[in-house]
């Protein structure tokens, strides 16, 4: 039996129609066993609760005179953080559980089975956050759009804007978020500025890259939107797509006819990590850590 059967038999057996209502969010337990959470990443849900409301309910099941957390730890001390009494919850039965074991596999699956944003994915998703966010804004001009523009999309509103430009809606648009909030999502005036850049190479190009090692990979996706050209960017594209190239200045050269430069040190270490399955890139940084550390600290951002 495989881990997803499993869960199948002992969870979804169950024929019950969920119940959800708002429940004291005081009453509910949170099992010593579940996933810990940075004060920073309960603040900034919770200020996005505050804003947006809770799109999702957590699910809790019957203990006792109160009840106990199956999953949704982050949401619950989120409304815990903002005061609030109650939190929408979608309540089940000790019953419609074979075994204590099957109910703390929902808690893992919960947190395992999440397909993460790759960077490419990240950098599109922070562009048209941040193209919402300058509509709201009156005062923040936009960037020269070209005369045939459709938009099509809200990142491809970016395409065309200087890096002045870029450098200006990443200042705004970082300095909306409280430091928490920075934080936890990462959010700082630089990582806006590679977002904004890499969500502007165009969709159909992204497309072609996105289940692609070159969509995990910074360093690449930001060169590649530094090239001005749209077919010569294709051609690169395309190169990297054939396994002709293994990176994007390689792509260029074959393109120029023109040698290929050795690559540096950290640049052949950089193209084997960005391969890499996330528990190895996370051993990499254990193994790496004084390292990081030293890099943090020089960048100011410890």
């Amino acid at each position: 039996m495989t881990a997803m059967s499993a869960r199948i038999a002992s969870v979804d057996t169950a024929a019950a129609t969920p119940l959800t209502m708002e429940v004291p969010a005081a009453a509910v337990r949170i099992p010593s066993d579940h996933r810990k959470h940075h004060p920073n990443a309960i603040q900034a849900l919770a200020e996005d609760i505050a804003v947006h409301g809770q799109r999702q309910p957590i699910e809790i099941v019957r203990e006792g005179n109160g009840y106990r957390l199956i999953f949704g730890a982050l949401r619950l001390q989120a409304h815990l953080h903002l005061g609030r009494p109650t939190v929408p919850a979608i309540i089940k039965e000790a019953d419609q559980f074979v075994s204590e074991a099957a109910m703390r596999l929902v808690s893992i699956s919960e947190n395992m089975l999440r397909d993460p944003l790759t960077i490419l994915d990240r950098s599109v998703a922070i562009a048209d956050w941040c193209a919402i966010y300058r509509a709201a804004q009156p005062r923040l001009k936009p960037g020269p759009k070209p005369a045939n523009s459709v938009q099509p999309e809200l990142s491809a509103n970016f395409a065309l804007n200087s890096d002045e430009a870029f450098q200006a809606q990443s200042d705004a648009f970082s300095a909306s978020f409280s430091d928490a909030a920075s934080a936890f999502l990462n959010i700082s005036r630089r990582s806006v500025f590679n977002a904004l850049k890499i969500a502007s190479i165009p969709a159909l190009q992204r497309d072609r890259i996105a289940l692609h090692w070159l969509a995990n990979n910074q360093a690449e996706l930001y060169a590649l939107a530094q090239i001005g050209e749209p077919i010569r960017q294709i051609g690169v594209i395309d190169l990297i797509l054939l396994d002709r190239a293994s990176s994007i200045e390689d792509a260029i050269a074959l393109i120029d006819d023109r040698p290929r430069n050795a690559p540096a040190k950290w640049e052949l270490i950089s193209q084997k990590f960005s391969r890499m399955a996330e528990p190895d890139q996370d051993r990499f940084f254990d193994l790496n850590e004084a390292a990081i550390t030293r890099w943090q600290a020089k960048r100011g951002r410890k």
